[in-house]
């Protein structure tokens, strides 16, 4: 909880950023302080920070995703149980420099002590960067999911990743 002012300075630097890139996402009021909050107390989010500055963010979830319950255009990759990515994020100036594909290796490096095999994130479908950096990194494009309601666009690309190897 001491760093929730940094993570919601980050949760705003990047609705601001996603905004100039001309995305719809993270716009409105999701995702919330309560998010994060709910987050931290599920021991849930996971900070990396260089030189004591908060660099980037991923929750990275465990049990099941109720919005990932129905998907259109094509079935997940795998049954549960799964490892969900919500809540990715860096920090402008560390972008290029490789952290979101390290908060991902670490999502299934988790995902491995958990003996879970599947990792599951979705993204805006004007959200290019993420996309690519998902497909960079073996994730498979699965089809779409609907958020709950809210005021922006709701649709997300779905992807996921079949995790080899075990935690020993």
């Amino acid at each position: 909880m001491a760093d929730l002012d940094d993570i919601m300075a980050l949760k705003e630097a990047t609705s601001k950023l996603l905004r100039q890139r001309g995305i719809d996402q993270w716009q409105h009021e999701n995702p919330s302080l309560a998010h994060f909050v709910e987050d931290i107390e599920k021991g849930e989010l996971f900070l990396m920070s260089i030189e004591g500055r908060l660099a980037a963010m991923a929750a990275i979830k465990s049990g099941n995703e109720p919005t990932y319950d129905i998907i259109y255009g094509g079935p997940w990759g795998g049954k549960p149980p799964y490892v969900t990515i919500h809540r990715l994020a860096v920090e402008a100036s560390y972008l290029g420099l490789g952290l979101a594909e390290a908060m991902l290796r670490y999502a299934e490096a988790l995902a491995r002590q958990q003996d879970v095999r599947f990792i599951r994130i979705d993204t805006h479908r004007d959200n290019q960067p993420a996309q690519r950096l998902f497909e960079r990194m073996g994730y498979v494009k699965r089809g779409w999911i609907y958020l709950g309601p809210q005021p922006d666009d709701r649709h997300r690309l779905a992807y996921d990743k079949y995790i080899e190897g075990s935690a020993s």
